[in-house]
């Protein structure tokens, strides 16, 4: 806004009158005057203008004017001037019929020595904000007019009741400025109030807040011939808590007087011809180096931006009144040429239970017509939220015109309430006007709870004849659960039952035709980053700019058209009687009910796509689908029904694609017809988008007679490229599927092989082949260390003990089971008797934990299993020959947890399907170990081929599940496994040192397996047939390689070994730290 001249031309008559004055003014520099002054006696009985300095206070003890301007002189307050506990005082007096500039640039504290106090002990402060009345930091009255500018820099501090900060009760040629602040305390009070004409403007670039009961922040009560302007803060309420207690039982301690209903923050009940202009600093929009963009004198930085508050029942800004015709007329130019103009924020907070919130009302309860010339431009923001009550963002009441919502801002209205409360973002009264929504912002209503609804956009009085939208308008509806939510006994939202509606649009007031339009913007480089934009669908929008229309769009009886020209629409489309049109085309796509009251709907398809989710029979004129249009049709197979389109004509050209979406499962081949037609023109059908119907199925689609039909049947398991692995489930998870909605749900929303193998994968049950290939490796590191000498030479003596650690990893690929990653990680204890003959007796305890994942589990989902095994071996060395043997038995107990967790398809930030089971059991394991090696030294070098046969035993208990649900939990039958393997190699070493010596080796070798087999899994589902995964062949062809570092001397020894495995679809990994004590 330009308004400094506007200030200049109210400024220059006094500034002329006072250049002809003497220059001199009267001061009070006292800090401690106790008299009131006026300008008509300042300098000794004469008139003259009055100033108080910084040093200057006037304390005032008696009703009345501390300072009075009754005649042509100025007055500035600098200094400070102050009463306590007078009643009837005033600041500032204005007498009308003056000319002249009276100007607060320190303090006005008109306050009382009064303290709240807790009189019921509940825990809060009771009693009046205010006790004393009428007080006025500055007051106008009188008959006349007042000629001159009356400007707030300063701060005035008020408390009291019918109280006001700025009381304006006559004429005023000039402007009334604030930008300092304003703070009133006290019940029915003002921080600005006119009840007669400003020739000029009222702006505040500072802040106002009120307290109290019925208070009004800004109250234009009296016509303005220039703007309101609010470039600050304005708040507004009665509440003494303006937040809510979490716990209901403490906020039912609140007592009346903490509850008051404040009044608005701006209230207009009289003309404003130029209207309202809640405003921000400009945006710059060049590269010069301008600081003043906007060429109101005030550089840019220095700019305030409006917030206007209101806690509590009163709309944040009410413009209209209950006894009189309001106008609000063009701001300006531009942006400015509207009636209202709201560039900072506006927030409505109800925060009580109960307490409807608004933001900004236009017209009265009386059906006064309020007239907002050239409608509204909305580029900030208009807020109100509430607490089981309504809230609305912007409520046009009856009599209110306002030709057209501009939003390129955002406007919400959102309900947290488990009655039935309703969410408005935008909502019109019959008896109101509104033609034309243009939304390039948002424009959302959300209700967070089961039965209220959620509407962006009402029209009730059937005037709104078209919304274009390139941004968001939406509705949402959150079921909430908590400890105080007494409908059932937990606290999971998931199983809330959801009645409220989410409405984006509701237009069915209107009888003579509406036309909605979305379209996209091309806005050019977000960031002016020089990086391209995401461009997924290539329409020349960006992804982020894609607008939207989400819920539901309600049509009435008019002719109405609905184009769809980019973007997405997710919501039931309904339109009412009359010739109604729906246009897709520009890449849009829209997902919803289809209905039509009267079957008079034409629908034309080009370049986009529609998918129809209700499956009724849906009546209509005409079907036009274009050769790069997708039609997608929803199928009931629980109820053997499936949407269908009976149409007089239809059109389809070659190219089009058609597809389908289906409920529940579909358990048998059947045939849908989709489209039937009195007259059908068809090309070639696309069969591509029946490809992405769900690829649990194979569907075609043919024309027979003027009918379009489409065959479903099943996917094989050879179709779907199934392994013998996947396959041998199949027909048991897919009738498991009937038992579990969400479960089944999850795979008909998957239309490609990798989205229904993610899912699939997880329904299959472990064969436990990492879980023994590592039982195996870890069986092989202890009867590789009993194997060892600890002795470097050919000595032996005393008896030892020895630990150590050992550590594995197994990596199986996906073959025709499913691959894994199995750990373990385990101490092993042992006791050995040496004799000097070159032999050795011992015995070892072991204890190993195994962690195994197979390639489908998700985040934190394992079989765990813990080791308990004791073994006995035997070593002798003859010479350069080595020989031992042993075994071992072990008690193994299992842990597993198998989850399903889908893909998030709807959006709602959580898995579609999440559920997650438990299984213990038991297991016993035995293993067998033989080897022979020969080692032969030249000088401190050695070499020594060796060959080793292992064999490793495991049974499996049953696993049975819990926890999962019906169509997941398992029951996987007791299982065994089995395996010898032989082991041959060559290890290289050189031995340093002899007291205390070091043997650095490497061991290179070739492992096969002799005989033995994976288990084969038999399991089935709660209730289901048994089905059986064969397992796979452990015979397997290894090279192998180990380093080891070994050292020693006659009392200990200490070696730190690791190796690596590698076959076919295998790969192992070890690791072993040993320690060895004699004596």
């Amino acid at each position: 806004m330009s308004r400094k001249l506007l200030i200049l031309s109210a400024a220059a008559l006094p500034m002329l009158l006072h250049a002809a004055q003497a220059a001199a003014e009267t001061e009070v520099t006292s800090s401690s005057r106790t008299t009131p002054i006026a300008t008509s006696t300042a300098a000794s009985g004469a008139a003259d203008d009055v100033k108080v300095t910084t040093d200057g206070v006037i304390t005032l003890s008696a009703e009345g004017a501390i300072a009075t301007v009754d005649s042509n002189n100025t007055l500035t307050n600098n200094g400070t001037l102050t009463s306590t506990d007078v009643s009837n005082s005033t600041g500032i007096l204005i007498n009308s019929g003056l000319t002249s500039t009276v100007t607060n640039g320190g303090t006005i504290s008109l306050t009382e020595d009064y303290d709240y106090v807790d009189s019921d002990s509940d825990g809060d402060y009771d009693g009046q904000f205010a006790l004393g009345t009428n007080r006025y930091g500055i007051r106008l009255t009188g008959s006349g007019d007042y000629t001159g500018t009356i400007e707030n820099t300063g701060a005035i501090t008020i408390e009291g009741n019918n109280s006001v900060g700025i009381m304006l009760e006559s004429s005023v040629i000039g402007d009334i400025l604030n930008s300092g602040s304003i703070a009133i305390t006290g019940d029915d009070a003002y921080g600005i109030r006119n009840t007669a004409k400003v020739t000029g403007d009222i702006v505040s670039d500072g802040s106002i807040s009120v307290l109290g009961a019925n208070s009004v922040g800004l109250a234009v009560d009296g016509e303005v011939d220039g703007s309101v302007i609010v470039q600050g803060t304005i708040t507004a309420t009665g509440y003494r808590y303006t937040s809510r207690y979490t716990d209901p039982d403490d906020e039912a301690l609140l007592d009346a007087d903490d509850l008051l209903q404040g009044g608005s923050a701006i209230k207009i009940t009289s003309n404003v011809s130029k209207g309202l202009v809640l405003d921000a600093p400009p945006t710059d929009t060049n590269d010069d180096t301008t600081d003043d963009e906007d060429g109101d004198g005030v550089a840019d930085d220095e700019e305030g931006t409006a917030a206007v508050y209101v806690y509590g029942g009163a709309p944040a800004i009410q413009i209209g009144s209950d006894s009189q015709a309001v106008t609000l007329g063009s701001a300006g130019e531009g942006i400015y040429d509207y009636g209202l103009v709201i560039r900072g924020s506006v927030g409505a907070y109800g925060v009580h239970a109960g307490v409807t919130a608004t933001g900004v009302q236009i017209g009265g309860s009386a059906g006064y017509e309020t007239l907002v010339t050239n409608g509204i431009n909305l580029e900030g923001s208009i807020s109100a939220s509430a607490y089981e009550a309504d809230a609305m963002g912007l409520h046009l009441t009856s009599g209110a015109i306002a030709s057209i919502l501009n939003n390129s801002g955002a406007l919400s209205g959102s309900v947290e309430a488990e009655g039935s409360s309703n969410a408005y973002a935008l909502l019109i009264d019959a008896g109101a006007t509104m033609n034309s929504v243009v939304n390039s912002g948002s424009i959302i209503a959300t209700l967070s709870g089961e039965t209220g609804n959620a509407n962006a956009i009402v029209d009730n009085s059937g005037t709104l004849t078209s919304i274009t939208n390139t941004g968001t308008i939406a509705a949402y509806v959150a079921a909430t659960d908590d400890d105080y939510d007494t409908d059932d006994s937990n606290t999971d939202a998931a199983d809330e039952t959801v009645t409220g509606k989410a409405i984006a649009i509701n237009l069915k007031a209107n009888t003579t035709g509406v036309t909605i339009t979305q379209t996209g913007v091309d806005d050019g480089d977000d960031g002016d980053d020089g990086v391209a934009d995401t461009d997924a669908d290539g329409d020349g929008v960006d992804d982020a700019d894609e607008p939207a229309i989400i819920g539901q769009v309600l049509l009435g009886s008019g002719d109405d058209t609905l184009n769809l020209l980019n973007g997405t629409l997710y919501g039931d489309m309904s339109f009412g009687d009359g010739a109604d049109t729906l246009n897709i085309d520009g890449t849009a796509y829209a997902i919803g009910g289809l209905y039509d009251s009267d079957g008079k709907l034409s629908i034309n398809i080009g370049n986009g796509g529609l998918l129809i989710t209700n499956t009724d029979t849906i009546k209509a004129t005409s079907l036009n689908l274009g050769s790069d249009s997708t039609l997608v049709f929803t199928v009931d197979p629980n109820a053997g029904t499936s949407t269908q389109l009976v149409v007089d004509t239809a059109t389809i050209a070659s190219g089009a694609n058609l597809g389908l979406v289906f409920n529940n499962l579909l358990t048998s081949a059947s045939t849908f017809k989709v489209i039937s037609a009195g007259t059908l023109t068809a090309g070639e059908i696309d069969q591509d988008l029946l490809g992405d119907a769900p690829y649990l199925y194979v569907a075609s689609a043919h024309v027979q007679d003027n009918d379009v039909l489409i065959d479903v049947r099943r996917r094989t398991a050879a179709e779907a490229g199934m392994t013998s692995g996947q396959a041998s489930a199949y027909d048991a998870t897919f009738a498991a599927l009937s038992a579990n909605d969400d479960i089944a749900a999850a795979f008909l929303s998957q239309s490609t092989s990798d989205g229904f193998y993610n899912l699939y994968n997880q329904m299959l049950p472990s064969t436990g082949e990492g879980m023994f290939t590592t039982l195996q490796a870890v069986q092989q590191q202890i009867s590789a260390s009993t194997a060892i000498r600890p002795d470097g030479q050919d000595r032996y003596g005393p008896d030892s003990v020895w630990v150590q650690e050992v550590n594995s990893l197994v990596r199986i690929e996906d073959g025709e089971n499913l691959g894994s990653d199995t750990k373990a990680t385990g101490l092993v204890a042992g006791y050995e008797a040496m004799g000097d003959a070159g032999g050795a007796l011992g015995v070892t305890l072991a204890f190993v934990s195994l962690e195994e994942k197979d390639t489908a589990a998700k985040v934190g989902e394992e079989t765990t299993a813990s080791l308990f095994q004791a073994g006995t071996y035997w070593r002798r060395s003859v010479g350069g020959w080595r020989f031992n043997l042993g075994g071992g038995l072990g008690y193994i107990r299992f842990n597993g947890d198998r989850s399903f967790i889908s893909a998030d398809v709807d959006d709602d930030g959580e898995a579609d399907a999440a559920v997650t089971n438990t299984a213990a059991w038991n297991g016993f394991t035995a293993n067998a170990f033989a080897g022979i090696g020969y080692e032969h030294r030249f000088g401190r070098n050695y070499i020594r081929p060796e060959a080793r046969l292992d064999y490793v035993y495991l049974w499996e208990g049953e696993r049975k599940e819990h926890g999962g649900g019906e169509g997941f939990d398992q029951t996987v039958a007791s299982r065994k496994y089995d395996n010898l393997s032989g082991d041959i190699g060559v290890a290289f070493g050189r031995e340093f040192g002899k007291e205390v010596w070091v043997r650095p080796e490497v061991r290179v070798g070739y492992r096969r397996t002799l005989a033995g087999k994976y288990a084969d899994t038999t399991a089935w589902y709660s209730g289901g047939t048994p089905f059986t995964i064969l397992g796979n062949t452990s015979r397997t062809d290894a090279v192998t390689l180990n380093l080891a570092l070994r050292a020693g001397s006659d009392l200990s020894y200490f070696a730190l070994e690791g190796g690596a495995e590698a076959s076919r679809r295998q790969t192992r990994y070890s690791a072993r730290l040993v320690g060895r004590a004699m004596f």
